[in-house]
């Protein structure tokens, strides 16, 4: 098969939760004796070093320099360049559901149309009214148009059975294995001034959604000289984002380190005692299910996309309820066998539940 990825910014991953799909599902599906044509953003990309990566071709096209139009208009560009140097590519697997407003010029095209939807977008807080019902109509274009819709948990999933009566594919979000006793990470630790086992961890962008304040007015509530460690940023910036880095940049306990990727990425999350997050809206998280592949503890907000995630291998505190985080944060701190317990119990859950292999393949098997 020829299968052209759209709606990305682009590989190598360095992002979100898509980047990090599209990553591991095409360097299987290349395994497999498929071409696959990935499309990135320009600017995001500005060495372009690579025009392959893992057997995947790379295309850089630009985009519209508004947040709002950014992924739209470069996936506009993506199928204007798919339609005339790339003919021969009849499978498009498409990424947010913003983007299922150009589903119907694709089928016009000839294309068989896959779109993957990581949650419900339009509640999400950084959006105005605009793309809010942008948003709503590319998730009714996905319903009436695509061959199929992909979604990555069964919340997602009754929700568009109950809203569309729309039957949708689960295919679950898979895990990286991280070893945390590779030779590197001393250094990466020791470069942040940190020590394995002895500080948490929270990963993720800086919007109101995903709970970067309340988390941190959690932490300072607890009896502990272990720091909090985030990794995470805004790309556009933010004045919730710039509130926390101007309010606790200088906090000695906290560490806002920015955006990390690759190995100083893996070292930091694998040897962090505790996987803490306050996220409100989420699909399945990627940061979570990496930390429970590094044999990581976690603690996060107990709705129904991370109950759907975690199974009963993790620990939720209720939501809204951030007395009932530091409480449940605190005991973590005060029963480090009970850290052990519940990344032991993580792990295992993602070595049954989230193997890449299985899920590039259960893509192939949608797309045939």
């Amino acid at each position: 098969m020829k299968i052209a990825v759209l709606g990305i910014r682009g590989l190598p991953a360095n992002y979100s939760g898509f980047e990090t799909c599209a990553n591991h599902t095409t360097k299987h599906w290349v395994e497999d004796g498929h071409d696959v044509l990935v499309y990135c953003r320009k600017h995001l990309y500005p060495q372009r070093d690579r025009y392959t990566k893992d057997g995947v071709s790379l295309v850089y096209l630009s985009s519209l320099p508004i947040k709002s139009l950014e992924t739209l208009s470069h996936t506009f560009f993506s199928i204007i360049h798919l339609c005339f140097f790339r003919r021969d590519f009849k499978i498009v697997h498409l990424y947010n559901c913003g983007n299922g407003l150009f589903i119907p010029l694709l089928k016009l095209l000839g294309k068989k149309v896959f779109i993957s939807v990581d949650g419900l977008e339009w509640k999400r807080k950084k959006w105005g009214r605009i793309a809010k019902s942008m948003y709503k109509l590319g998730a009714y274009m996905s319903v009436k148009f695509a061959d199929k819709i992909v979604v990555d948990n069964k919340v997602v999933q009754d929700f568009y059975l109950n809203r569309f009566k729309k039957d949708t594919e689960l295919i679950a979000y898979g895990a990286k294995i991280i070893a945390n006793n590779t030779p590197d990470n001393n250094t990466v630790l020791d470069a942040h001034q940190l020590k394995k086992n002895n500080y948490f961890i929270f990963v993720g962008r800086f919007v109101k959604e995903k709970g970067v304040q309340r988390l941190i007015e959690s932490y300072l509530q607890l009896n502990t000289s272990m720091p909090l460690v985030i990794i995470g940023d805004d790309v556009v910036g933010n004045e919730y984002r710039d509130h926390i880095f101007n309010t606790y940049s200088e906090h000695p306990k906290i560490h806002l380190l920015g955006y990390k990727f690759g190995d100083e990425y893996e070292a930091l999350l694998s040897n962090a005692l505790l996987y803490v997050s306050a996220s409100e809206l989420e699909g399945t998280s990627p940061s979570l299910l990496a930390a429970m592949g590094a044999k990581v503890c976690t603690l996060v907000q107990g709705i129904e996309e991370n109950l759907a995630t975690v199974g009963d291998s993790g620990s939720v505190f209720l939501v809204n309820d951030y007395q009932d985080l530091t409480k449940k944060w605190q005991n973590f701190v005060d029963k480090p066998d009970l850290v052990d317990e519940m990344a032991e119990k993580g792990f295992q859950h993602v070595l049954k539940n989230y193997n890449w292999k299985v899920i590039a393949k259960q893509y192939l098997s949608l797309f045939k």
